[in-house]
C-alpha cells in the first residue's frame, strides 16, 4: 500500500512539474565577439531555457549546439532569417517558433499545448552614438505600435502575455520606454498590474519593467553599461540600457531572487576591477530572469 502510495505521488508531481514551467531567460548584448566559453558557463551555471542575444553575427552558434549536445543538452538555433543582428537559442524541449522579424527586434512564439502562451520579443534599438533622443523616442514609438498590432493579431481580446528582453539603448525614466507613447512601461507593479492607462481617452497597455530594482542595489555594478563620460557632462557612470518588459499577468510570476545583472562565471570575470571588460568580452553585462508558471 505504501509503495502504491509512493508511485502515486511521483506521477502528481511529474505532472505538477510539466504544468508549473519554468522559464529561465538570459539576454546578452554581445559587442560582435564569439564569446563562446562564456555563453556555455552561464548556460550551465544559470540553468537557462532560452539565450538571446544582440550583436551576435559573428559568435560561432554550432560550437555552442555541439558543445552542449555533448554534455548531453540538446539545443537549437532558433532563427527567422540572418537580417538583423539578433540570435536566440533554446533547449529542445521548449516549444519556440519565429514569428516576426525587423531590423530591430525578432519575435518568437513560446507555445503550450499547441496554442501560443506568450509572444518573446527581443530588440535591439538605435544607440545613442548615432542617433539623438528624439530620434530613438520615435522609433520606440512606432515599434510599440507594430508591437500591439502584433499582439492582436495572436491574442486578439484576450489576456496579453508578451516579454519583451534586450538592449533598448534607453534609460527605464527615458520616453521612449515609460511613455504611454512608447512602451508604456512602469516602475510601478500596483499601476501595471491595472493592465491599462488612459492618455487622452485613448486606452493604452501597460508594460512592467523590474529593471528598477537592480539600479544602484549592488555595490560594484548598477547597471547593465557602463560610461564615464558624455559630451554633456551628465555621466552616471552604470546604464540600465538592457531591460525587460512584462505584461501584467507575468508581475507575480516573476522571480526576484533569480533576477539579476551576472558580474562572472566560473572561468570569467566582466567586471575585473570596477568596469566592464569591454576589451575581452562585451560593453554591456548579460541579465538573467525567471518566469515561474509559464
Amino acid at each position: 500500500m505504501e509503495k502504491r502510495k509512493m508511485n502515486w505521488y511521483n506521477i502528481i508531481g511529474s505532472l505538477y512539474e510539466k504544468e508549473v514551467r519554468i522559464i529561465k531567460i538570459l539576454f546578452w548584448n554581445i559587442y560582435n565577439k564569439n564569446l563562446i566559453s562564456p555563453l556555455i558557463d552561464m548556460i550551465k551555471e544559470n540553468q537557462l531555457d532560452i539565450v538571446s542575444l544582440a550583436e551576435a553575427e559573428n559568435l560561432d552558434i554550432t560550437a555552442i549546439l555541439n558543445h552542449l549536445k555533448l554534455s548531453g543538452n540538446e539545443w537549437n538555433n532558433i532563427q527567422i532569417s540572418p537580417q538583423n543582428d539578433i540570435r536566440v537559442l533554446a533547449k529542445k524541449e521548449i516549444k519556440i517558433i519565429p514569428y516576426k522579424e525587423d531590423g530591430h527586434y525578432s519575435i518568437y512564439k513560446i507555445k503550450k499545448y499547441d496554442k501560443v502562451d506568450c509572444l518573446l520579443v527581443v530588440v535591439h534599438l538605435l544607440s545613442k552614438k548615432t542617433k539623438s533622443n528624439e530620434a530613438q523616442y520615435n522609433r520606440a514609438n512606432d515599434i510599440a505600435r507594430e508591437l500591439n498590432k502584433y499582439e492582436q493579431e495572436i491574442f486578439e481580446n484576450n489576456e496579453k502575455r508578451t516579454i519583451i528582453v534586450g538592449d533598448f539603448n534607453m534609460q527605464p525614466y527615458e520616453a521612449g520606454i515609460c511613455s504611454g507613447y512608447g512602451f508604456n512601461a512602469t516602475m510601478s507593479a500596483s499601476h501595471a498590474a491595472k493592465k491599462t492607462r488612459k492618455i487622452d481617452g485613448r486606452t493604452t497597455y501597460l508594460y512592467f519593467n523590474p529593471i528598477w530594482a537592480l539600479m544602484g542595489a549592488n555595490k560594484l555594478v548598477q547597471g547593465s553599461y557602463y560610461n564615464s563620460g558624455d559630451k554633456d557632462d551628465h555621466a552616471i557612470y552604470w546604464y540600465s540600457f538592457d531591460s525587460v518588459l512584462l505584461r501584467p499577468c507575468y508581475i507575480d510570476k516573476f522571480n526576484w531572487d533569480y533576477f539579476e545583472i551576472i558580474e562572472k562565471t566560473e572561468n570569467h570575470n566582466f567586471v575585473p576591477n570596477t568596469t566592464i571588460d569591454k576589451e575581452k568580452y562585451s560593453d554591456h553585462l548579460p541579465i538573467k530572469f525567471e518566469i515561474i508558471g509559464g
